[in-house]
């Protein structure tokens, strides 16, 4: 068996079902000939203009068939093509293993994109039925989160040290200065309001 491609134009006057009725009768030829369909292919957009008027039409819708046949049941399926009505022109040509795989890629691209896509499902809050409830915001980081009993824990390093005593609020300047603790020793025998001794 030999795998043939052909393309044919299908009268503009006919509506989408006998168009389908159309393809569906060379297919069903080809395989009540022995043939083997691999792909049925319209064109995009299948409804052309063609670069010269055929029996007083100018547009037509163009189809392409890639099959497998035995070479001897060809000629009485191009006198089936060229007594058909509904078929303005065909051409038909030996495919070549490139020009087959073509044919399912865009078979398989039409498929895809004629597929409905599945949303995407969005998690949704378990509530009781009947129950209009808003849901509870969730937290995204749980450990950072406090209960209101916890309070934070003292760092190791800094448990040894004594707590700084908070200055009383000041209503003036100068009772701000008088509130301020005495002054530190920097080194032993000097604070920091004494000079240092030469």
């Amino acid at each position: 068996m030999n795998a043939y491609e052909m393309t044919f134009i299908v009268r503009s006057d006919r509506d989408e079902d006998q168009i389908r009725g159309v393809v569906n009768t060379i297919t069903g030829r080809i395989e009540s000939d022995g043939g083997e369909i691999l792909a049925t292919i319209p064109w995009n957009p299948p409804r052309r203009r063609m670069a010269y008027p055929i029996r007083d039409f100018r547009d037509g819708f163009y189809v392409t068939t890639v099959f497998n046949l035995d070479g001897q049941a060809l000629r009485p399926i191009e006198s089936a093509l060229k007594l058909n009505d509904n078929i303005l022109r065909y051409l038909l040509v030996q495919a070549t293993d490139t020009m087959v795989k073509q044919a399912q890629q865009r078979v398989h691209q039409a498929a895809a994109a004629a597929a409905p896509r599945e949303p995407i499902a969005q998690p949704q809050p378990n509530q009781v039925p009947g129950e209009d409830a808003i849901p509870e915001p969730v937290l995204t980081t749980p450990d950072l989160a406090l209960a209101a009993e916890e309070s934070p824990t003292t760092p190791p390093e800094t448990a040894n040290l004594a707590p700084i005593a908070a200055a009383p609020p000041a209503d003036s300047t100068i009772e701000a200065i008088d509130a301020l603790p005495e002054p530190v020793a920097v080194a032993p025998g000097v604070t920091s309001t004494e000079a240092p001794e030469e």
